[in-house]
């Protein structure tokens, strides 16, 4: 029989399942080999060249340190960054402080490597073998399917200079996904591609590790659903030789504390796999069920249909029936403008659109894919013509030959927002109402009812136009069931110090907000479903007739726009007699974290420029965007094209609270005419005062370079210098 690991036993398996209670999600295994295993581990890994012979303890003072780890994020790689980049702004706080190196499956499926590394082979085959390859159901592999081919095994050593360690962090992504109950795990479906499942760190520290002298310790905060049964939110794990830790790497965030005296050593071998469907006392695996859920799809005006990809969902919108019938919504349709920059999250867009609606066939869409036109790839991954796009639009009833109409350009060739969503308009076919939205975003059920409805209930719906910046949520799985669902306005929130450009933010709202404005639009201050009255325009989400398309379009003509974009609507709205409204329900979510393929193209123009001046200053594109802000300056002053004459950009300054000459605020503006208690504070919820739902225009105006970006930095440098 294969050998497995020394102590793990059924409870081990309970807790890594139950993660939403106190301990859960992870298990302490003590001895898992022989006491003479860690020595002998250690002394095979620098025979083989990983780490050098280190008498000291202590890899700072170590004169002998050579071997096959590198640096993985230290203070010298930002100082030298910093000296480069000039630009970015790099948050020490993110610097990971140890030594590291992958030990590869190429290394590792070599013939010889059995009998080169016969140790560490016994601990990768151990965890495999007990996790994986157990002759028995266990009940992890009742709940999950594991891949053995993905192992990842990493070799890990930090320093004991006391400052060395891994900020908070999650092992599968940027952030860690919410706690899930046992019920939940049964009936959600784990996205299709393998990813790490669970993490197994195994600690090949001095045998006298001590917990409070020399530090080190593995911190493992709780789920927020457990903080309030612990008092300090996480638990700290002492790095005792021998010790293999093992938690989920898709639900627990963790921290490396800093060694305070001797060098930490630790291997740690990534299982990857994706979650199992129970059904009917079947398993199911998560492609087999999309497979289900998409060829059982039917068509049902009274059901809202979603498939098992969003089957958690937020609360439906609220809406009376009665309103629905009342004003005519089933026999309304609605145009939906969409902007893609090589973004995979466009078909969930738009699945999330057809799901969540109530009624699917009225929903047409026109989305402006660009994407690298010379790559089959590229077009396969990102546009409707992917295999993706076929295989769903053919198991539902949504008419994607008629209700869809895209146009596709070569990312080189696209010039910012502006132009692109003016492009999206140009696909409108007379449609009764307009949605314009960004292409990563998910929305509740019944939106469309909720939208005409709420549009209806303005003073004069023709020419309304609800927006705000909706939160945030991390793909793959949504918002989910517990999704905030209080609705955000947008405020005034800072001046630009580089271009001049107000900067805006959404603020959460109580349920209970009330205006203090007479542009109020219902005489019922005590009716929840009050929209409130804004002056800010997100161009990421806003509804309106579509009579607005031809009193107010989008300027094709402002390229390399991004800052600007939406006070240049604000301003020509408010001047066409526009008055726009924050709905009082949170409708949709938006991905705020920024595209990858749009940051590496920022990176990589921004190393460029910081070391050739020059290219910058003879850029095509900054030129454009010059040209651009010149406009939207000339608006804001009252001049300049398509303003109106129904009310002044003054009217508009003043109505805001703001003066775009001196580029300052007054006192009461990030309020929008509310009463300070209708905003949630801070303290009371997971959107304060200060959260910015914006992904282009909110947080500082210096990119930030995360963890994620290093590597891709330094080979920028490197082919540039």
């Amino acid at each position: 029989m294969a050998e497995q690991l020394s102590g793990w036993t059924p409870k081990t398996e309970h807790l890594l399942l139950c993660n939403g209670v106190v301990g859960g999600g992870y298990d302490i295994i003590d001895h898992a080999f022989e006491a003479s295993f860690p020595l002998h581990l250690l002394h095979e890994l620098r025979a083989n060249g990983w780490i050098g012979d280190d008498d000291s303890g202590n890899c700072c003072e170590a004169k002998n340190k050579e071997g096959r780890l590198t640096p993985a994020r230290t203070a010298l790689d930002v100082n030298m960054m910093q000296s480069v980049l000039g630009g970015f702004l790099l948050d020490y706080n993110r610097i990971r402080g140890d030594d590291s190196a992958f030990i590869s499956r190429e290394e590792r499926s070599q013939i010889d490597f059995p009998m080169n590394y016969p140790f560490l082979q016994r601990l990768i085959r151990a965890i495999e073998n007990t996790v994986i390859e157990n002759d028995t159901n266990t009940m992890l592999r009742q709940h999950f399917e594991f891949d053995a081919s993905l192992t990842s095994v990493q070799l890990a050593r930090y320093c004991g200079d006391n400052k060395s360690g891994y900020p908070r962090h999650c092992d599968r992504g940027m952030t860690c996904t919410q706690e899930r109950t046992n019920a939940d795990e049964e009936e959600e479906e784990e996205e299709e591609m393998m990813q790490r499942l669970l993490t197994c760190v195994y600690y090949l520290t001095p045998t006298d590790w001590h917990e409070e002298s020399d530090g080190g310790a593995l911190r493992i905060f709780c789920p927020q659903k457990q903080q309030q049964h612990t008092s300090k939110g996480y638990f700290d794990v002492t790095p005792h030789s021998g010790r293999l830790v093992v938690f989920r790497s898709d639900v627990l965030e963790h921290e490396v504390m800093p060694s305070k005296r001797r060098e930490r050593i630790a291997i740690t071998v990534w299982l990857y796999g994706r979650r199992l469907i129970v059904k009917n006392d079947k398993l199911v695996s998560s492609q087999e069920k999309r497979k289900e859920s998409e060829t059982s799809y039917r068509k049902s005006d009274d059901a809202i249909r979603i498939s098992n990809s969003t089957i958690l969902l937020p609360p439906p919108l609220p809406i009376m029936a009665e309103s629905v019938t009342q004003n005519h919504h089933n026999d309304a349709t609605i145009f939906v403008a969409i902007p893609s920059y090589r973004d995979i999250e466009t078909f969930p867009t738009i699945k999330s659109l057809i799901e969540t609606s109530s009624h699917p066939q009225r929903i047409f869409i026109g989305v402006v894919y660009q994407v690298d036109t010379s790559s089959d790839e590229e077009i396969e991954q990102f546009s409707s013509s992917g295999k993706g796009y076929a295989s769903y639009f053919k198991s539902c009833e949504w008419n994607h030959q008629v209700n869809l109409r895209t146009i596709t350009i070569d990312y080189r060739h696209a010039t910012g927002p502006c132009y692109a969503r003016h492009l999206a308009q140009s696909l409108h076919r007379g449609e009764d109402y307009v949605l314009q939205i960004d292409s990563h975003m998910r929305f509740r059920p019944r939106w469309d009812d909720y939208l005409i409805h709420q549009l209806g209930q303005c003073h004069d719906p023709s020419m309304s136009l609800l927006t705000t910046y909706p939160p945030n949520f991390d793909p793959p799985h949504g918002p989910g069931p517990h999704a905030e669902t209080r609705g955000t306005i947008l405020v005034p929130w800072k001046f630009d110090n580089k271009d001049g450009m107000l900067r805006q933010k959404g603020r959460l709202m109580n349920l209970r907000s009330r205006s203090n404005s007479s542009q109020d639009n219902n005489n019922n201050n005590n009716n929840n479903n009050n929209n409130i009255p804004c002056l800010l325009f997100a161009a990421g989400f806003n509804f309106f007739q579509s009579k607005l398309l031809e009193l107010c379009p989008y300027d094709g003509k402002l390229h390399g726009l991004f800052f600007g974009e939406e006070i240049s609507m604000a301003v020509r709205l408010f001047t066409n007699g526009v008055d726009l409204y924050a709905p009082p329900e949170t409708v949709c979510y938006h991905m705020w974290k920024r595209n990858p393929l749009r940051r590496q193209e920022q990176v990589a123009r921004s190393v460029k420029g910081s070391i050739d001046s020059n290219n910058a200053a003879n850029d095509q594109s900054t030129r454009g965007r010059e040209v651009s802000l010149s406009v939207v300056r000339m608006q804001l002053c009252g001049m300049g094209r398509g303003l109106g004459t129904m009310r002044t950009a003054k009217q508009f300054e003043e109505a805001l609270g703001v003066n775009f000459e001196t580029l300052a605020l007054s006192k009461g503006c990030e309020n929008a005419g509310l009463d300070d208690d209708a905003f949630v504070s801070s303290s009371q919820g997971t959107a304060g005062d200060d959260s910015a739902f914006d992904l282009n225009h909110g947080g500082d105006e210096k990119a930030v370079i995360l963890e994620d970006d290093m590597s891709m930095v330094m080979s920028l440098v490197s082919s540039y210098l």
